[in-house]
């Protein structure tokens, strides 16, 4: 069993620049369909340690690159990606996609509801006249 503090990503600044550089380096010479072939698979790092370093300062310019260099091959044509991993994709390597469809998604919500706020009111103005008018035949027997 482990003893002690636990492992920590604290790299210098200039370290992490360098890392980045190495990164896109990396990626350019590989071209791999996932940066995980490079941070856990080369160097090591588990994906916790990834989610502290990618948004890092010094790193997150290079991360952003990186990811639309893989990105890339996911849009193009002629591409060993299977085609309906390219669209489950997209969403990871382009974030202005994620980000339309998120917003797309929240207004088709909310459509949705204004209309099932719309039909409970109809529903609601329709249960009224009819208690209303139990209770004006109910005053008509009495």
């Amino acid at each position: 069993m482990p003893a002690g503090r636990p492992r920590t990503v604290s790299l210098e600044p200039h370290e992490m620049i360098k890392l980045g550089e190495e990164m896109i380096d990396w990626v350019q010479e590989n071209d791999p369909i996932h940066l995980s072939q490079w941070y856990c698979i080369l160097k090591g790092y588990t994906d916790k340690e990834w989610d502290t370093m990618h948004v890092a300062p010094e790193f997150f310019p290079y991360y952003e690159k990186a990811l639309k260099l893989v990105g890339y091959k996911y849009l193009l044509k002629e591409s060993p990606i299977e085609s309906n991993l390219k669209q489950r994709w997209q969403r990871v390597y382009f974030k202005d996609l994620t980000k339309q469809e998120d917003a797309d998604l929240d207004a088709a919500e909310a459509r949705k509801a204004r209309s099932l706020m719309s039909e409970a009111k109809i529903l609601e103005e329709e249960r009224l006249k009819v208690l209303q008018a139990v209770q004006r035949g109910k005053k008509d027997i009495t």
